[in-house]
């Protein structure tokens, strides 16, 4: 199989059948050389995205652009998701959970990528059918959680999507804490 053709497939898959998108995943051991490519590649595409979005859909209100720059922009998402990454194999492990850092991550690498080609459609969307919008991003996010849900099971090995929806809840909720703690801290020394 070519890797355009594994790269399509594991696309459908994680859309349809996201537990087997993420067996793929897992069994391939893809090296963190590789799932770090991909990360990088989807921060920077995302944050390109994002910014140009932003420049010709400008409306009434504050905008990504008033508030922040592509590169700080970049280094907050990618800086989140690392210890997003980190909370979810730390606390899927204190219910039992089987995974390891570098599953969870390349999972989660894998997931933005879905989730920029699900994006780049709300643009096509916003251009092309603006009253639509609303109800696919809502349709989008509902989506994506259901995908990352179903991916983290998998790493995991709870076999019970409530599970690890509570552990999905836990995992990022630590991390804003942390996060929000780490920012607090940051903030008195200056």
């Amino acid at each position: 199989m070519t890797n355009a053709a594994f790269l399509t497939n594991l696309f459908k898959f994680s859309l349809f059948d996201p537990k087997e998108a993420a067996n793929e995943i897992l069994e391939r051991d893809f090296s963190y050389d590789i799932i770090w490519s991909i990360f990088i590649a989807s921060i920077c595409i995302t944050t390109a995205m994002q910014f140009t979005a932003e420049t010709f859909i400008k409306g009434d209100g504050p905008s990504l652009i008033d508030f922040s720059r592509p590169s700080i922009f970049a280094v907050t998402i990618a800086g989140t998701t690392l210890f997003v990454c980190g909370t979810l194999n730390w606390t899927g492990q204190r219910f039992g959970g089987r995974s390891d850092f570098k599953s969870i991550f390349a999972l989660v690498t894998w997931l933005q990528v879905v989730q920029l080609a699900l994006q780049a459609m709300i643009y096509v969307c916003l251009a092309l059918a603006p009253i639509l919008t609303a109800f696919a991003q809502i349709t989008i996010l509902f989506w994506s959680m259901w995908i990352f849900v179903s991916f983290l099971d998998k790493a995991h090995g709870f076999e019970n999507m409530f599970k690890t929806a509570l552990v999905a809840l836990l995992g990022v909720s630590l991390a804003g804490v942390l996060l929000l703690f780490i920012i607090s801290l940051a903030s008195i020394g200056t």
